[in-house]
């Protein structure tokens, strides 16, 4: 039998995009976690295997840059078609003069060179407008951001409490009221193992698998 690659492994077409992708991966994860279905001997050790399989595909096809390189060893790859452009054409069109009539060489040279100035022209505006959109945004980003960063490890006891951008954990003692004691860091996706309670953050990155507080 040949081995599946890393898209037959997630069942996904080789065109899917990252969020598919994505789903994909959290359902086979769940799905053939060993501890959540109770399974021994020979029956653990495929899934054990499985999990491995599908971890390697997330790895490499979430990725931009690996995945374009794994892409290129597939004998039957897809080949990413890149967008059209928006932006004009900023060829050569100037009209052609009517029949019978010449045209000096100082137009000439004015025809040939209004692309670029339009170009140029262009190019000016859309860096002025970066910068005004930039320093407009500037100061509400930094108001959601926060001001203090977590350090999370295994014990330490935390309260995780709805945030502007999605769950917020702080690290407290464990003699005060908290939503658990940490029992592993993982990397979103990833699903927390039973029987502890995954909490997914903001950064869209970290996932805590809580236990009860000591």
């Amino acid at each position: 039998m040949a081995e599946l690659n890393y898209y037959e492994t997630l069942g996904v077409s080789r065109n899917a995009d990252r969020e598919s992708i994505r789903k994909a991966y959290i359902a086979i994860a769940r799905a053939s976690h060993p501890d959540r279905q109770a399974l021994e001997g020979k029956q653990r050790s495929v899934a054990e295997a499985r999990i491995r399989a599908v971890n390697t595909a997330w790895n490499v096809l979430s990725d931009p840059t690996k995945r374009r390189n794994y892409d290129l060893t597939l004998p039957d790859r897809v080949r990413n078609v890149a967008p059209q452009s928006t932006r004009p054409d900023l060829s050569d069109r100037r009209p052609p003069p009517p029949s019978g009539i010449l045209v000096p060489a100082s137009t000439a040279v004015l025809w040939k060179w209004l692309p670029v100035a339009f170009a140029v022209l262009i190019g000016v505006g859309l860096i002025v407008g970066s910068a005004y959109a930039t320093s407009q945004d500037g100061p509400k980003s930094s108001s959601n951001s926060l001001s203090v960063p977590q350090i999370f490890t295994k014990g330490s006891c935390v309260v995780v409490t709805p945030g502007p951008s999605g769950k917020v954990a702080l690290v407290v003692t464990c003699d005060k009221l908290s939503s658990g004691a940490i029992d592993s860091v993982l990397e979103t996706p990833r699903p927390c193992p039973p029987p502890t309670t995954e909490y997914q953050l903001f950064d869209g990155k970290t996932t805590l698998c809580l236990v009860a507080a000591p």
